[in-house]
C-alpha cells in the first residue's frame, strides 16, 4: 500500500459519505481537523460535571500529594497505568482537582482522532475512512474513558499509534529508527494499562502470518522493536506476575473461587462488549440494572432500543467481515487475539472479563464496521449509517443528562450529609467509602465495608449490623453500587427492622438514609 497523500478543504466535500472508490484516498487533513475539533468539544464538555468514582479514587490514592513519597516511589509501585500516573503526578501538585485528574485522559482521547484517521485512510476507502473517524469522534465508549481519571484513554491512543507505526514498518520496511519508535509506542500502551500486552501479542503474531520478513536483517529489526517494549515494561510485568495468580494458567491447576462470581465471565460478555463499543454505557439498560439479579428482565425492558442498536452494528460488522479483503485480514487477528486472551484469563480466574480490558480492539472494530457499511447497497448503507450516528448521539446525550447512566454522585452526597449531620453521628458508607471520604469535610466517623464478605441474606446483614453498629444509636447511611456488597438489598431491610429508617435524599446513583435505633431513649422526631 502506498502512503496516503494530503488533500482536503475546511468543510467536508459534498458526497463525503457516498464515495464509491475502492482505493484508499489521500488523507483529508481538513476533515481530520474538523473531526478532531468535534472530538475535543464532546470530550471537554462536562469534564468535571460528574463526581469522581471508585476507580478514579484508586488513581488519586496512588499519586496523591502530601504523603511524603517521591515520584519514583509512587510510580514504581504501580502495575496498572504508570504512564498515566506519571502524567498526573506533577499536575496534582499544581492543583489537586477533578479537572487535573481528568484532563490528561481528555487530551489523549482528542489526540487519538487524527492518528486513527491516518491509519483509517491508509487501510480503507475514503467513505469508510471518513465514517470510521466520525464514529470514533462521537463514540460514547471512548468519550466515557476520555472523561475518566484512569489509563484507558491513554491505552487506546497508544493502541492506535502502535498500529500506525506497525503499518509504516510493513509498508516501508523495518529500520532501527522505526523499531525504536514502535518499541516505545508499544511500551506506552502497556504503561497505560497492562492489557496493552494483548494487542502487542496480536501484532507480534501478525508479523510472520501476514507480513513475513524477507531477510534476516528484517527479522532482526522486528525482534528489536518488540524487544524494546519487553525490556521497557519488564519491571511492571514482573511485579504483576507476583500479584496476579498467573499459576492458574497451568493446565490442571486449581482456579479457586471466582473473582467476581458468575460475572467473572459469561458468554454474553462478548456480544455485550461489542454493543458497548458502539454505544457506551448510556443506551438501553444502565449498569445498575445490569447488576440486578434478573438481568434478562432488565434486557427485555429495553428490547426495542436494543434491536434498533444492534441492527446497524450487525449489518456493518457482518458486511465488513465479508468484504474486508485479504490485505486487511490482520485486523481480525488484532481483534480476536485480545478477546481470546481475556476469555482464557477469565475462565482460569486470573482476571475477570470487563469490556474496558479489551478496549485495545475498539479502533479495529470501528474500522471493520465502517468498511462494511461503505460496501452495503446505497440505501441500506445510508439508513444504517444515519441510524448508528443518531443512536450514538442519543447515548451521548443520555450520558450527560440522564441520572440513570451517571456515575454515583458522591460529591453531592458528602455535601448533603455534611450540612445535615450537625451532631456528627457516624456515617455508614459501603463500597464507595474512599470516594465519600475524598469529598467529605465533616468530622464524623465514616464506617466502611473493606474486607467484609458480600451479604448473602438477611441473617448475614443482621450480623454485620450487630458487629459494626453495636454501640451506635444513630447514624447516616450512604448507599451506592450496592451490588458489590449487598446484591439482595438486605442491609436496608435489616436497618429498617432494627430502628427508624427514612430516606433523606435520592441523587444520581446514590441514596442517603438516616437511621435511629429503636431502643434509643427519648422520642424520635426524624432528626436530620
Amino acid at each position: 500500500m502506498s502512503l496516503p497523500t494530503v488533500a482536503g478543504s475546511l468543510v467536508p466535500p459534498a458526497g463525503w459519505l457516498s464515495s464509491e472508490s475502492d482505493e484508499p484516498s489521500p488523507v483529508d487533513v481538513r476533515f481530520l481537523l474538523w473531526a478532531t475539533l468535534l472530538a475535543a468539544t464532546v470530550r471537554l464538555f462536562g469534564l468535571t460535571a460528574q463526581s469522581l468514582w471508585v476507580d478514579e479514587l484508586m488513581t488519586w490514592e496512588m499519586v496523591r500529594p502530601g504523603v511524603g513519597l517521591s515520584f519514583f516511589e509512587q510510580i514504581g509501585d504501580a502495575i496498572q497505568g504508570p504512564l498515566f500516573l506519571g502524567t498526573l503526578w506533577p499536575l496534582l501538585r499544581l492543583a489537586d482537582s477533578e479537572l487535573m485528574m481528568r484532563l490528561p485522559s481528555a487530551l489523549a482521547g482528542v489526540l487519538a482522532i487524527p492518528v486513527f484517521g491516518l491509519v483509517a485512510y491508509h487501510l480503507l476507502e475514503s467513505r469508510a475512512a471518513r465514517l470510521a473517524v466520525l464514529l470514533l469522534a462521537i463514540n460514547p465508549f471512548h468519550i466515557w474513558y476520555s472523561q475518566e481519571a484512569r489509563g484507558y484513554a491513554f491505552l487506546m491512543f497508544f493502541a492506535v499509534a502502535a498500529g500506525a507505526v506497525f503499518l509504516d514498518m510493513t509498508r516501508r520496511g523495518p529500520t532501527p529508527r522505526r523499531a525504536l519508535l514502535f518499541g516505545l509506542v508499544g511500551a506506552g500502551a502497556v504503561w497505560s494499562n497492562m492489557s496493552g500486552v494483548f494487542l502487542l501479542l496480536a501484532m507480534g503474531l501478525s508479523v510472520p502470518v501476514f507480513f513475513r520478513p524477507q531477510t534476516g536483517r528484517q527479522w532482526g529489526w522486528w525482534a528489536l522493536a518488540f524487544g524494546i517494549t519487553v525490556v521497557a515494561v519488564a519491571p511492571w510485568m514482573l511485579k504483576a506476575s507476583g500479584i496476579w495468580a498467573v499459576d492458574r494458567l497451568v493446565p490442571g491447576a486449581a482456579v479457586g473461587t471466582s473473582l467476581r462470581g458468575e460475572t467473572t465471565f459469561t458468554p454474553l460478555a462478548v456480544p455485550y462488549s461489542l454493543y458497548t463499543f458502539f454505544y457506551g454505557y448510556s443506551f438501553g439498560p444502565s449498569l445498575r440494572e445490569l447488576h440486578e439479579p434478573d438481568r434478562l428482565a432488565a434486557l427485555l425492558r429495553y428490547w426495542p432500543l436494543l434491536i434498533a442498536g444492534v441492527l446497524p452494528v450487525a449489518l456493518g460488522l457482518l458486511s465488513g467481515l465479508a468484504r474486508l479483503g485479504r490485505n486487511r485480514w490482520f485486523l481480525l487477528l488484532w481483534i480476536l487475539v485480545p478477546v481470546l486472551i481475556l476469555i482464557v484469563l477469565a475462565l482460569r480466574n486470573v482476571k475477570p472479563w470487563n469490556v474496558r480490558y479489551v478496549s485495545v480492539i475498539l479502533p479495529w472494530v470501528l474500522m471493520v464496521a465502517a468498511q462494511g457499511m461503505a460496501r452495503l447497497p446505497h440505501r441500506v448503507a445510508l439508513g444504517s449509517t444515519v441510524l448508528l450516528l443518531l443512536l450514538s448521539l442519543w447515548s451521548l446525550a443520555g450520558y450527560h443528562t440522564n441520572d440513570r447512566f451517571a456515575k454515583a454522585d458522591l460529591r453531592e452526597a458528602a455535601r448533603v450529609v455534611e450540612l445535615r449531620n450537625m451532631d456528627e453521628h457516624p456515617i455508614l458508607v459501603p463500597v464507595v467509602t474512599t470516594v465519600f471520604r475524598y469529598y467529605y469535610e465533616g468530622g464524623a466517623e465514616v464506617f466502611d465495608t473493606f474486607n467484609e464478605p458480600a451479604l448473602t441474606g438477611s441473617a448475614s446483614a443482621e450480623k454485620y449490623l450487630e458487629r459494626r453498629l453495636a454501640d451506635v444509636g444513630e447514624c447516616w447511611v450512604v448507599m451506592a453500587r450496592e451490588w458489590y456488597f449487598d446484591p439482595g438489598g438486605t442491609l436496608i431491610v435489616a436497618l429498617a427492622r432494627s430502628g427508624h429508617l427514612r430516606v433523606v435524599e435520592s441523587l444520581a446513583g446514590v441514596r442517603i438514609y438516616h437511621w435511629v435505633r429503636s431502643d434509643v431513649t427519648g422520642d424520635y422526631h426524624g432528626r436530620g
